[in-house]
């Protein structure tokens, strides 16, 4: 593993917490239950990005594997 590896993992994570960001203001913003349904969605497969994103950055800075799934309950 790279340092530039691990850069670039870091930057992922930042992008992936301002798009959950975003997908929670639509939802608060959106006009009708199915659009609110859909972002919910969208929001759970961010989410799901973050956490693997997280995952990586613990392994390779502390060698340990699956912390942040393992808090969460995992990926679904």
């Amino acid at each position: 593993m790279t340092e530039e590896f691990l850069n670039i993992l870091q930057k992922a994570a930042a992008e992936e917490a301002q798009a959950q960001r975003l997908y929670a203001a639509m939802l608060l913003m959106a006009p009708t239950a199915a659009d609110k349904e859909k972002l919910i969605e969208i929001f759970k497969d961010e989410s799901d990005h973050a956490v693997i994103i997280e995952d990586m950055i613990v392994k390779y800075t502390t060698g340990q594997t699956g912390m942040i799934s393992e808090q969460t309950g995992g990926v679904a």
